[in-house]
């Protein structure tokens, strides 16, 4: 069946407003808006899909020093009811209908809001953005960031990139994630233009980038994959960053893009730091699943490094948030100074920070250190293997076996050929001694894989 096309908007800085934050079209009829129901300087519950509506928001909420809670669109309802039920809201504003705890106050969320007034910017140092983490690594945290954390975060990220008022973003990451919302506070800082997509869809995006008005967009390696394959056609000249985050970018994928004339930004990034942390600026290059250079004004240190200066990255500077909160309070907070352990391994070289994955996804196969992303990129290289994941699963024995979940492209191979092609890449106690066709990974909605539920899946696959 085709790809239904999404709906699209452009959305544009007020020009009478040179500073952060930048009113997108009707951001003053959204905080007259949150002023008619009382929310100036309270909490706000935000679940919808991308509409103009929601990136005037962010704006409003900014000015309004109202905290606006994140919610992923995408959650089941027993999962989004428990993100609210932990997030003492004084009101949710949605889309659509949704089963909201008693006592809090469900409004009905427009496409778009009216009206251009410049605004007032609150001086509350507590109000913010609350986004719930991937949860990649276990249970998703709310994770507290304040308007001045993520103006300073949003500035150092366009300088960094080389950004400007001429620059036309297109915006199709869920605006609900830290990584889409990143976009419209960028916007903030330069004033460049949004064309804000509805949802990602590969035929969609690819007339976007094709048409020339795009300079740069922002993509997890998934996207990219799906952009990627099978085009002949050059980027178009116009077309200058494509920012890829969320993921390990695969060096046959990588290559693939930069054949086509755009070497890809690969970057590393976490909510607790309002996104990015390192990124390969627009055209330059690095070697594999190195990430480049912090933005201006972050530290990262290798904590605790082995032998080979392998260790777990950490980052300092004024980005980072303060702390996680339950029911509106802050449970954990993180003092300014310190350093954050992100949990993540990696190392520091001579073109920047390389990322080896996560700390606890590490397999231990054997007394052997086994890295998923790394044995991910190879099995990407196998022309039937449109994705690939990769886990560990206990074993008696070994103590962990590396298994894999994949998803073919076209017929998958034989079993003993898929093995021998394995054989002649990987030292055996890095190679999947099992691995299961699927017809797609699971995956978070920014489409990290989830290794802990393709783990169940293979462990109790036939």
């Amino acid at each position: 069946m085709a790809e239904s096309a999404p709906r699209a908007w452009w959305i544009d800085a007020n020009p009478a407003v040179g500073v952060w934050p930048f009113q997108p079209a009707g951001t003053g009829g959204a905080r007259a808006w949150l002023a008619e129901h009382g929310l100036l300087g309270r909490r706000l519950g935000l679940v919808a899909a991308n509409r103009p509506a929601v990136a005037q928001l962010i704006a409003a909420a900014a000015r309004a020093g109202t905290t606006l809670v994140l919610f992923n669109h995408r959650l089941l309802p027993g999962e989004l009811a428990a993100q609210i039920a932990r997030s003492a809201l004084d009101a949710c504003a949605m889309a659509d209908n949704v089963d909201l705890p008693v006592g809090v106050p469900g409004l009905s969320l427009p496409e778009t809001y009216d009206g251009d007034d410049e605004l007032p910017v609150s001086d509350d140092a507590d109000a913010g953005l609350v986004v719930f983490t991937s949860g990649t690594s276990g249970p998703a945290k709310a994770a507290r960031l304040s308007w001045a954390t993520l103006r300073r975060a949003a500035q150092d990220a366009a300088t960094h990139l080389d950004l400007s008022r001429g620059d036309v973003w297109l915006a199709c990451l869920p605006l609900d994630h830290i990584g889409g919302a990143s976009i419209v506070l960028r916007a903030a800082v330069t004033g460049m233009r949004l064309r804000l997509l509805e949802r990602f869809a590969s035929e969609a995006i690819a007339d976007e980038l094709d048409g020339g008005a795009i300079t740069g967009t922002s993509l997890v390696p998934t996207m990219l994959h799906r952009l990627v394959a099978g085009r002949a056609r050059p980027w178009h000249p116009r077309l200058r960053t494509l920012l890829i985050g969320g993921g390990t970018l695969a060096p046959a994928l990588a290559n693939a893009c930069t054949a086509l004339g755009v070497a890809p930004a690969p970057s590393y990034g976490l909510t607790e730091a309002a996104s990015q942390v390192c990124t390969v600026r627009p055209g330059a290059t690095a070697p594999a699943r190195c990430v480049g250079w912090p933005l201006p004004g972050v530290e990262v240190e290798i904590a605790a490094p082995d032998g080979d200066g392998h260790g777990v990255i950490t980052v300092r500077g004024p980005h980072l948030f303060a702390g996680y909160e339950e029911q509106g309070r802050l449970v954990a907070p993180h003092p300014a100074p310190a350093w954050f352990a992100t949990g993540d391994l990696g190392w520091l070289g001579p073109h920047g920070l390389t990322v080896l994955g996560r700390r606890d996804e590490v397999i231990v196969t054997g007394g052997e250190k086994v890295s998923p992303d790394e044995i991910e990129a190879i099995l990407a290289e196998h022309p039937a293997v449109a994705a690939a994941a990769v886990c560990g699963v206990p074993d008696a024995e070994w103590g962990q076996i590396v298994v894999a979940g994949l998803v073919a492209r076209g017929t998958p191979p034989a079993d003993d050929c898929f093995a021998a092609w394995l054989a002649s890449r990987l030292a055996g106690f890095r190679r999947p001694r099992r691995w299961r066709w699927l017809p797609d990974l699971p995956r978070t909605a920014l489409g990290k894989p989830r290794r802990l539920a393709l783990a169940t899946l293979i462990a109790v696959s036939p």
